[in-house]
């Protein structure tokens, strides 16, 4: 069972991915690799700080993107995950051909001014509250994750107008070209969509236990 930060780390780096919580019996994830009495008690050893830490350092990349499910990619698997899933037609295309819907589109222009932003500046941004429009709002900065245009880039503290921080922490995301760090993306346009697509699932079969190829696929949105 992993305890530590770094053998979490380190595990990950093995796989080349790894979900959060359970894709599939047998598929290897953080929730199913660590004793659940370490989750959620705020310390260094709890693994639900480590999804954030991950990011913020950029050791691995975390976020909606093993086909819109959370998990974590290393840098040796993500230009291979962002040529499989990245779309190929640049986003005006996408959305002056009517492929992508006005509030997918008025979110990633938002970021591509923005760069960063965190879940609650959004929110402010587009008024929306937690009781209208949140769930519409998760679902499009799930899909913006889950095609590679923004990342999990940590978390950050809200601060009141006096200057102090209050409540809990807020997801930040960012642009995966700011995120990324030098190299992690040079070789994604050496990949086809379907080349990329065949070695994530080769990789995904040979570290499960007894995972089906074609479960596997559909899980990520492939068939």
């Amino acid at each position: 069972m992993l305890t530590t930060y770094e053998d979490f780390v380190a595990r990950v780096e093995s796989l080349g991915f790894m979900a959060l919580s359970p894709l599939l019996p047998g598929f290897p994830s953080l929730g199913g690799e660590t004793p659940e009495s370490l989750w959620h008690t705020g310390l260094d050893t709890d693994p639900w700080r480590w999804k954030d830490r991950a990011s913020e350092e950029k050791r691995l990349a975390y976020g909606c993107i093993l086909g819109g499910h959370k998990g974590f990619i290393t840098q040796r698997m993500y230009p291979i995950f962002f040529a499989a899933f990245h779309p190929m037609p640049a986003m005006p295309e996408r959305w002056a051909t009517g492929t992508v819907n006005q509030r997918i589109f008025h979110l990633w222009q938002l970021f591509e001014k923005e760069g960063t932003l965190n879940i609650s500046q959004l929110r402010q941004i587009l008024g929306v509250s937690r009781k209208q429009g949140a769930s519409a709002l998760d679902a499009s900065i799930q899909q913006l994750q889950h095609e590679y245009y923004i990342t999990v880039d940590g978390n950050i503290r809200k601060v009141s107008s006096k200057g102090e921080f209050y409540g809990w922490p807020v997801i930040r995301y960012s642009r995966v070209m700011d995120w990324a760090p030098a190299g992690w993306l040079d070789s994604a346009k050496d990949w086809s969509v379907v080349e990329a697509r065949e070695l994530i699932l080769d990789d995904g079969i040979s570290m499960s236990d007894g995972v089906n190829r074609k479960d596997l696929a559909k899980k990520l949105g492939w068939r």
